[in-house]
């Protein structure tokens, strides 16, 4: 089970290192509330990702990563992806990794550090976490939340390095009724491709100027690395 007291600490030594506000270590320790939508997914995950997007992944603060307990599981040019005790990953980028990415210009920028998405890693398909799994629009729509399926049978999702089955886009409400952070919720085995890097961005916030931003890859398909 991923452990709440281990999450915090990490994400308060992430918080000291200028990567995260306050507010985005409450967000991401919100999913662990009795009261959380998706509570029964979070019981059934092997663990959970907080993705960071930062300027530069080359000058963030990588060994004092590491010496709060960060260990590497994936890096490649403009991403990197640390494993912490607990089952908390802390994932940083500078590539593109979402619609709103490619959305931004140089005058209309989101600052970094951000957090782009909280992940919910359900690596088993069983068929009692499939369930959990299939069950998240539902369980949005009950209390209004957009959300976008990416992936199905035959057809897995390729982002960044990572392959993985079928994935569920949540996007909360915020504070004030303002935007949340989205949540991802992935099914499958997760697969690192070491030569090339996918093209199935997270989708931006329905109804938003940057929803459509990208189109998916082709079934299969995947683009080659160009970083």
């Amino acid at each position: 089970m991923i452990q709440r007291d281990a999450a915090a600490a990490t994400l308060r030594g992430v918080r000291a290192l200028g990567l995260v506000s306050q507010r985005e270590v409450d967000t991401v320790l919100g999913v662990f509330e009795p009261c959380f939508a998706f509570v029964d997914a979070l019981r059934a995950a092997d663990s959970i990702h907080v993705h960071v997007k930062v300027d530069d992944v080359a000058q963030a603060p990588h060994q004092e990563l590491c010496a709060g307990g960060g260990i590497v599981e994936n890096s490649k040019p403009g991403y990197i992806k640390y494993g912490f005790p607990g089952g908390i990953n802390i994932i940083l980028s500078s590539i593109d990794v979402s619609e709103d990415d490619l959305a931004e210009t140089s005058c209309a920028r989101r600052p970094r550090p951000l957090v782009d998405h909280v992940g919910i890693d359900l690596r088993s398909e069983a068929p009692d976490v499939a369930a959990c799994f299939d069950v998240v629009p539902k369980k949005a729509a009950k209390v209004a939340w957009p959300t976008v399926p990416q992936g199905g049978p035959g057809r897995p999702v390729y982002c960044c390095h990572i392959e993985v089955g079928r994935k569920h886009w949540v996007y909360p409400e915020g504070d004030e009724g303002g935007d949340g952070i989205p949540l991802e919720f992935a099914l499958g085995e997760l697969k690192v491709n070491a030569e090339s890097s996918g093209c199935d961005l997270r989708p931006a916030r329905p109804g938003t100027e940057a929803s459509g931003a990208s189109k998916s890859c082709a079934a299969g398909q995947k683009q080659e690395a160009s970083r």
